[in-house]
């Protein structure tokens, strides 16, 4: 079912790197923050804005390319230049100059419920705790299969609202940011949040939050023209 769909996507997203900082100096440690695509030919993409909302003191985020499809020896992550964000949304916009990838069609329009979707991320990244090096070879896509449940509009932990879809499978801790798409491979929403619920007293069940296509499509808009006005 998702065959196309990931031909399409894979070679468009990307994980951004998170390097630590301490008094001002690189830590020697690197992870992965969340995940982000492309949207255009000119080096525009977004992810979720709590992926890059750390403490600038502590942490600078950046872009290594394509992984696992890529070669990164000897290579430092070429740092994210902001565009702009739209906290009532989760959603952040940057800006990269170097090893760029292809963009990823945006749709307008929402999906219906019921719809088969796709969601794209790098999850389960490893340091060696050891030696603070981050593990690119542990590093790899992965490509979650879900459904569309509900639309809803919700606040999570009273600091961001989503005003988006839930779907039926748990979202994994790295795949923020990441896109959401259909079967032909286009986008139609925003890996964002997960929520629990409990059934009984020992059942907890998890679902994944998204933001929705048309959310996605106005916010973007929303911080591009914003950028225009304050130039």
């Amino acid at each position: 079912m998702f065959q196309k769909a990931i031909a399409v996507a894979k070679g468009s997203i990307f994980p951004i790197i998170r390097t630590h900082y301490k008094d001002g100096k690189y830590a020697n440690i690197r992870s992965v923050a969340g995940t982000g695509f492309f949207i255009d030919s000119e080096g525009h993409f977004v992810t979720a804005l709590h992926v890059v909302a750390g403490d600038p003191s502590k942490f600078k985020y950046g872009h290594l390319h394509n992984i696992p499809y890529a070669n990164f020896s000897k290579i430092s992550p070429e740092e994210i230049t902001p565009i702009g964000s739209d906290p009532s949304r989760d959603l952040f916009v940057g800006k990269l100059t170097q090893r760029l990838l292809p963009p990823l069609n945006v749709l307008k329009t929402n999906p219906d419920l019921g719809s088969s979707i796709l969601i794209g991320g790098y999850p389960f990244p490893k340091i060696n705790k050891v030696k603070g090096i981050f593990r690119f070879n542990t590093v790899r896509q992965f490509w979650q299969p879900t459904m569309i449940m509900d639309y809803l509009n919700m606040s999570m932990l009273t600091k961001y609202t989503y005003n988006g879809f839930l779907v039926s499978h748990r979202t994994i801790p790295g795949m923020s940011g990441g896109p959401v798409i259909d079967t032909d491979g286009n986008v139609i929403g925003l890996c964002t949040a997960s929520m629990s619920r409990m059934s009984g007293k020992d059942l907890p069940h998890y679902n994944g939050i998204c933001l929705s296509a048309t959310e996605l499509t106005t916010g973007i808009q929303r911080i591009f023209r914003d950028k225009e006005k304050a130039i």
